[in-house]
């Protein structure tokens, strides 16, 4: 089916989350976005009950999974409904509504790879109280992987104007890191990160600059072998096969001042080597994207913040940005 406008699916995310209350600021001031329908996947019950918690109204429209989308309704919210199990409550997690959260991943999923839209914009999910509900998976980008007919593993990449940043290990124990990683592992997600860069980012030769795992990228073997042993080997032949890679460089250089213009994207080893600069140096400004995979998905940066849920606090931005960036990449 060929749409006529392009069209981005946003998920309910974790619904004692912010999750609904940013999903509405963003929709209120993303309300002029031209050539593109925004839907969100959720229970309208949820919703209403954030309007209401923000003072606000608004026309709720609900359409059809199953039809074509015709009856979309532009300064109306948009919403395939699902239902939640249990009624849900603002910073309360509720093991009951994991499925919830899953449905709405899932039908997010099947409605692109049935061409009814072009992107998905995931919103937060605590994948801790859904491992408590038989939840397999480490995290959003693994699951969106496994739904993915490519069958690959997917990057987590982070997004910024100043800064791009990938952590080749995700949602695992810092003793787990090293057992991962392997030159076949590096040279594969590396190869695919320097193919999506050119398709999505229109970068003809992606500078991708790769640090070591340990201290002073292992200062010659003295604090650690994975250098000597996978990385620069991984490197070396990402070299051969024409790939613009240098590296590896230590940690604690691979995000000063100077450094960060030099390359396109820095790829680290494991999850906090690569998040805690770009939060620190981009925070409120960052978005996360999913590479690998065989539809656009892309989310906000941070996480359910239970803690502020249903205090109207919640700022909407990341996700703003992430659902620009899915109608940037649409548009490219």
């Amino acid at each position: 089916m060929k749409l006529n406008k392009k069209r981005i699916l946003i998920t309910a995310g974790e619904p004692a989350s912010i999750s609904s209350e940013i999903t509405i600021k963003a929709l209120k001031k993303l309300n002029d976005i031209n050539n593109v329908e925004l839907i969100i996947i959720t229970d309208p019950n949820l919703i209403k009950c954030e309007l209401k918690n923000l003072n606000q109204t608004a026309e709720l429209n609900i359409l059809d999974k199953n039809s074509n989308f015709n009856d979309y309704k532009k300064n109306s919210i948009n919403i395939i409904p699902i239902k939640l199990d249990e009624k849900s409550f603002p910073g309360i997690l509720n093991k009951k509504n994991s499925d919830f959260v899953k449905n709405s991943i899932k039908t997010s999923v099947n409605l692109i790879l049935q061409k009814k839209a072009n992107a998905i914009v995931t919103n937060p999910i605590n994948k801790f109280i859904m491992k408590s509900d038989n939840f397999k998976f480490n995290g959003h980008t693994e699951y969106l992987g496994f739904l993915s007919k490519l069958n690959k593993k997917p990057i987590m990449m982070l997004d910024s104007e100043k800064l791009r940043v990938v952590p080749l290990t995700t949602h695992i124990p810092i003793s787990s890191v090293s057992k991962k990683l392997n030159m076949k592992m590096i040279i594969e997600k590396i190869t695919i990160l320097n193919k999506e860069l050119i398709r999505i980012y229109k970068i003809k030769h992606p500078r991708i600059f790769i640090s070591g795992l340990n201290p002073h990228s292992g200062d010659g073997g003295k604090i650690g072998k994975e250098e000597l042993t996978i990385i620069f080997p991984a490197i070396k032949r990402l070299k051969n096969i024409g790939l613009n890679v240098r590296g590896p460089f230590p940690g604690d250089t691979l995000f000063q001042k100077n450094k960060i213009k030099e390359y396109d994207v820095a790829v680290c080893m494991y999850h906090d080597q690569a998040l805690i600069p770009i939060k620190s140096l981009c925070s409120g400004n960052i978005i996360n994207i999913t590479l690998g995979l065989d539809f656009i998905r892309t989310s906000p940066d941070h996480g359910t913040a239970l803690d502020i849920a249903g205090k109207k606090k919640a700022d909407p931005n990341s996700l703003i940005l992430a659902i620009k960036k899915a109608k940037n990449i649409i548009y490219t």
